[in-house]
């Protein structure tokens, strides 16, 4: 069993991103209340995959068990938003990530030409520890010199040493099953519907 195997793609119908604050706010008497950050941010996804086909169920079937449950990881991109808004990003090729800001939560990619960056926009790279950050740009962000700060959400993790390997396009989270899949198998609407909690490392 391979950890951090890529989500099959055939069959997915539903993918709902929840974006998950670990907060807690007591009250005062006044009425008032403070926000205390207890954790990182993260995603939680519902996914709903539909499975018309022998194969489809088999494929399906077999990735789920080689998850050992949440031992074993999986990664997957934001099935319905692979691609930037901008339709001249075309690649990822010759693209760096330069800087971490994890205090401004903001991100530095370069080499990235004249493509600009929309507010819900996803970006990813890979972490100090070999995981995968995934992000959602924030606010429209335009390049400069071939340069572009992007501000992101959930806050923004170190970077790989040697290779963090930014991606715009099928930017990639990692994710750890979150609970038993649960398996239809009536005959004429066979699936799977299962939720996934992202991993952070």
């Amino acid at each position: 069993m391979s950890a951090g195997e890529l989500i099959p793609c055939r069959g997915i119908v539903g993918a709902d991103w929840q974006p998950m604050n670990q907060q807690a706010t007591p009250e005062t008497l006044s009425g008032e209340s403070d926000v205390l950050e207890l954790g990182p941010s993260y995603w939680v996804v519902d996914f709903e995959v539909e499975c018309p086909t022998r194969e489809d169920f088999d494929t399906w079937s077999a990735f789920l068990a080689r998850r050992g449950g949440a031992a074993v990881t999986f990664t997957a991109p934001r099935t319905f938003r692979k691609l930037p808004r901008d339709l001249l990003i075309l690649s990822d090729s010759g693209v760096s990530l330069s800087a971490v800001n994890a205090s401004g939560g903001t991100i530095t990619l370069n080499g990235v030409g004249s493509g600009k960056a929309y507010a819900g926009d996803m970006v990813s790279y890979r972490t100090a520890n070999n995981g995968y950050y995934i992000g959602q740009v924030q606010v429209d962000a335009a390049p400069s010199g071939g340069s572009i700060t992007l501000s992101v959400w959930p806050e923004p993790m170190a970077k790989h040493a040697t290779t963090p390997s930014p991606r715009r396009i099928e930017a990639l989270g990692e994710f750890r099953l979150d609970g038993a899949p649960r398996w239809s198998g009536e005959w004429r609407r066979r699936g799977v519907r299962f939720t996934a909690k992202q991993v952070i490392r």
